[in-house]
């Protein structure tokens, strides 16, 4: 093991034992106010009463939101309704409506959203255009590899063998000198298109992608067609050492902004007014593009374009790892949003989508 990849390892264990060795025997969650403030940042708040929400679902959930039982982790919870937030709580601190947060895999809903912006202007004229059309010169001479196509990255089927246990750690601490081809050099555990494997692998190549034909990176992207048009000013985008935009994670954002980019969704890509997202792109991005391994009854979930599909509610979800969420319910015409101390393991801490659909269940079942 390099020395490099020692010290990188070191580091993460020690924040790890650091988080579990930190739990308090003190309460860590506080019960506040759900009332949303009116603020100058583009929302328009209402009572739940007003969009014929229950207040009894509400205060159902918000005790489960607030107790030590439940999502230790969790920051904030937000719910819109008809386009209004009538619901907003913290349970760590109060000023974290105005602190952003690491929302981890939510970034990879992000980066799809982004690409709909890319093949609206034109840059990629089919989603079976092969990824070794673009950039020939990153790809080994394997012609399974030379089939894999911009739609196998988008659906998590490009084949590749690299587990997000590794990921972080071989980009962020070993640094390969040309990330693609490190990438592309990995192992096939399928042939391209032909099993869904969630790895973080596919969106960073998609990122790649993006700035290839393009020139910008995906995070001027999202900053130019998707921040400004929305008011989201107040953010950090992570990347990698040659500059790359992180596809998979590393994007923080405000709870508020947060919900933003879900009732834009919402609404087929548009928000003040202002169609910022394709409509057809959204609708194509958020309905079932593949199976994925979640099939037990009554937690079934699929896979569009970097969204989790929820049949059961006829739902669509953003999900990064802690319990960060943009939970979609279009016939409701409602957003729930959470935000969550990033970095823990989901079956280790309870908070896994099957687990947030628990907590939410009292307002989709309203």
């Amino acid at each position: 093991m390099s020395t490099r990849l020692t010290i990188c390892s070191m580091i993460l264990f020690l924040s790890v034992t650091s988080f579990y060795g930190c739990v308090p025997d003190s309460p860590f969650k506080f019960e506040g106010s759900t009332v949303p403030d009116q603020l100058d940042d583009g929302w328009e708040v209402a009572p739940p009463a007003e969009v014929n929400i229950s207040q009894e679902a509400l205060d159902e959930v918000y005790a489960d939101f607030v107790s030590e039982d439940e999502f230790y982790n969790a920051k904030s919870l937000l719910v819109v309704k008809n386009g209004k937030l009538v619901f907003e709580a913290y349970c760590r601190s109060a000023e974290d409506r105005d602190r952003y947060g690491h929302v981890q895999s939510v970034t990879k809903s992000i980066t799809s959203l982004v690409f709909g912006m890319v093949q609206s202007d034109g840059y990629v004229t089919s989603l079976d255009q092969t990824l070794y059309s673009i950039m020939p010169e990153k790809f080994p001479s394997d012609a399974a590899k030379q089939s894999i196509t911009l739609r196998h990255l988008l659906t998590m089927t490009s084949g590749l063998e690299f587990d997000n246990d590794d990921f972080s750690v071989k980009i962020y601490c070993d640094k390969p000198e040309d990330p693609v081809k490190y990438l592309l050099d990995k192992p096939l555990y399928a042939s391209p298109g032909e099993k869904f494997y969630y790895r973080d692998t596919d969106p960073h190549l998609l990122s790649y992608t993006i700035e290839k034909v393009t020139g910008k990176t995906l995070a001027e992207w999202a900053y130019e067609r998707l921040f400004v048009p929305l008011g989201i000013s107040d953010y950090y985008w992570g990347s990698d050492h040659t500059g790359t935009t992180m596809g998979a994670h590393g994007l923080h954002l405000r709870p508020r902004d947060v919900a933003k980019i879900g009732q834009m969704v919402l609404d087929h890509g548009r928000w003040d007014g202002i169609q910022v997202v394709d409509s057809t792109w959204v609708a194509v991005s958020t309905r079932e593009q593949i199976e994925t391994d979640f099939t037990t009854e009554p937690h079934v979930y699929h896979y569009g374009y970097y969204w989790w599909i929820l049949p059961r509610w006829q739902a669509f979800s953003a999900w990064g790892a802690g319990g960060n969420y943009i939970f979609v319910v279009p016939a409701k015409e409602m957003v729930i949003v959470m935000t969550a101390l990033p970095d823990v393991d989901n079956e280790v801490m309870n908070t896994g989508l099957e687990h947030f659909e628990d907590l939410i269940g009292p307002l989709l079942k309203d």
